[in-house]
């Protein structure tokens, strides 16, 4: 995937951190909607841990627990009761999103993608998606049919999310860590369906509220 080494020079270059919460969606009113890939940790966990046991000891590493592996495919905006801003969805956009979601994705085969490469963002320790470009295909179908914005940097699983002051330099022991787990296999997954989810991010890694299930094309996957 394109984007995955320039992304590792430059955190190696710049080695500066800043809070994760910078990554994704503000903190604020409302749930997060996103369209995600769930991943089962349980899966992967031979491939995950060393990663995970790598980074634990670094105090501005928050690792994501099991239930919160997923990769992000897009972040259409926030769930609340009176929308007033582009980035503000009702619960009838919330329908829309998951049916138009589903004309998309009628007729896009399943493929597999694999977890692979340990990196980094400022903000987040992550695995690299090596899929051949399916899953920027598989968003691209989304994004287009649901009218979204397109969304930054290549598709990832993110191990940890950064908690620290923004601009604090990276200790070359934590850059050392994540080289170290540069050409690491995590596992592979099947990627055949799709989650319109929900996320309470006033709480600290929220359990992912399924809303819709979006099986891909010739899938079975409920």
């Amino acid at each position: 995937m394109n984007g995955y080494e320039e992304l590792w020079k430059k955190f190696r270059l710049e080695r500066r951190l800043e809070s994760g919460e910078d990554e994704g969606p503000e903190r604020r009113d409302g749930l997060s909607v996103s369209f995600m890939i769930p991943v089962k940790a349980e899966s992967i966990l031979a491939g995950l841990e060393p990663l995970r046991e790598a980074l634990r000891p670094f105090p501005f590493v928050s690792l994501h627990p099991n239930h919160f592996m997923h990769v992000t495919l897009l972040l259409p905006g926030f769930l609340v009761r009176e929308p007033k801003t582009e980035d503000q969805l009702s619960s009838g956009r919330l329908n829309e999103l998951a049916s138009e979601a589903r004309e998309a994705l009628a007729d896009f085969p399943p493929f597999s993608a694999e977890l692979r490469n340990l990196n980094a963002f400022p903000g987040a320790a992550f695995v690299e998606v090596h899929d051949g470009g399916g899953i920027v295909q598989l968003r691209e179908a989304i994004r287009e049919r649901c009218g979204l914005s397109e969304p930054p940097g290549p598709p990832h699983l993110t191990l940890a999310y950064i908690q620290t002051t923004n601009g604090t330099t990276a200790p070359d022991s934590f850059v050392e860590a994540i080289q170290g787990y540069r050409t690491w296999r995590v596992g592979e997954v099947i990627v055949n369906r799709v989650e319109l989810t929900l996320l309470d991010l006033k709480k600290e890694y929220p359990e992912p509220e399924t809303f819709a299930t979006i099986p891909l094309g010739g899938s079975h996957e409920a």
